[in-house]
């Protein structure tokens, strides 16, 4: 019925039928069964075959639309064959086979529509990062090309024209460095996890920090016990702490102080980044860690730190949070495991 209408007729029968015989054993122990668990189509094992067979229609390169009129198929081909045997079925009965086909379609759609949505993510995130990896070479070479222009005495120290142009090829690469660890945490990387002194992960993040925290006044305060330990990928874990340090010290007022602190709760490490921002603005919490949100819209910047934050620290199976202060600042809270806990 399917072959060769809505469905390329060069399909092997092996990869045509595929989940739909067991589908239909389904429904034949739902009909042979006289009331209980057998006979209800929303069943666990009805709706995991479904499922598996929308995922394989997807691999195959099906449309939406003809794994749902392939069920419309199979209902249909059912009727036949009992008008053709000259069968009758009870009105309960005919309710089985047309709820069982419906409930079918319904968990083949959510599989093939979730799997879908999963390939077109991870292949956004390819093509960001392929277009981010391929713009740092030409832009490093830029950034190279002026420093040393500017240590020749070919461009004044104090020209303006000067002074924009290297700003704006720093927030570049900032912006792809931004790009990079986004899709990189955003595509399901597997974790290259080892032991990390939490001290050497504040140290970098102070080192990341402080030439604008000179450039503001703002003073960074570290306290954290010298022996703590997590269990992390690096290169995330890095990321996510040096956008939350710099974020705090970027959004603080000039003067003021951003403080870190560490401490166990749980089996867990809770490090906290306390800023004087002033708070953040109302119904910017919920917000705060989408991509593009940016508490400050004076400010320049991309608003992907604490996006690409939150999610190094969820590939870890940890959590964050932010804690507003309303006049005073922000704390924002990353829970991630503790080495020993995770041993």
């Amino acid at each position: 019925m399917v072959r060769g209408t809505f469905l390329p007729a060069s399909i092997p029968t092996i990869e045509l039928n595929d989940h739909l015989p067991l589908f239909l054993a389904e429904i034949v122990a739902a009909l042979r069964e006289d009331g209980g668990a057998a006979d209800d189509p929303s069943s666990p094992a009805m709706g995991q075959t479904a499922a598996e067979h929308g995922e394989q229609r997807l691999r195959l390169g099906f449309s939406l639309d003809a794994v749902v009129r392939e069920y419309g198929a199979l209902r249909d081909a059912i009727i036949a064959t009992l008008r053709d045997a000259g069968a009758h079925l009870s009105f309960r009965q005919v309710q089985i086979v047309f709820d069982s086909v419906i409930s079918g379609i319904a968990h083949a759609v959510s599989e093939y529509s979730r799997q879908r949505d999963a390939e077109l993510h991870r292949q956004h995130n390819e093509h960001v990062a392929f277009i981010a990896h391929e713009l740092r070479s030409p832009l490093s070479s830029a950034m190279m090309a002026f420093t040393l222009l500017q240590r020749s005495g070919h461009i004044p120290a104090d020209n303006r024209a000067a002074s924009a142009l290297e700003r704006g090829l720093h927030k570049m690469r900032e912006g792809i460095d931004h790009s990079l660890n986004l899709a990189r945490s955003a595509s399901g990387v597997e974790l290259r996890l080892e032991r990390v002194r939490l001290a050497s992960l504040f140290e970098e993040a102070e080192l990341a920090a402080a030439g604008e925290a000179q450039d503001r006044r703002v003073t960074l305060h570290v306290e954290i016990p010298e022996e703590l330990e997590v269990l992390v990928d690096l290169r995330l874990i890095r990321s996510a702490l040096d956008n939350l340090v710099r974020n705090a010290v970027k959004y603080s007022a000039v003067g003021g102080a951003v403080e870190l602190r560490a401490s166990v709760v749980g089996g867990m490490i809770c490090i906290e980044v306390e800023d004087c921002c002033g708070g953040l603005p109302p119904g910017l919490v919920e917000e705060a860690f989408a991509p593009f949100v940016r508490g400050d819209t004076t400010s320049t910047g991309f608003g992907l730190g604490l996006a690409i934050a939150k999610l190094a620290v969820d590939a870890h199976g940890g959590a964050i949070r932010v804690q507003n202060l309303p006049t005073k600042g922000c704390i924002f809270v990353l829970e991630l495991p503790l080495a020993d806990a995770a041993r």
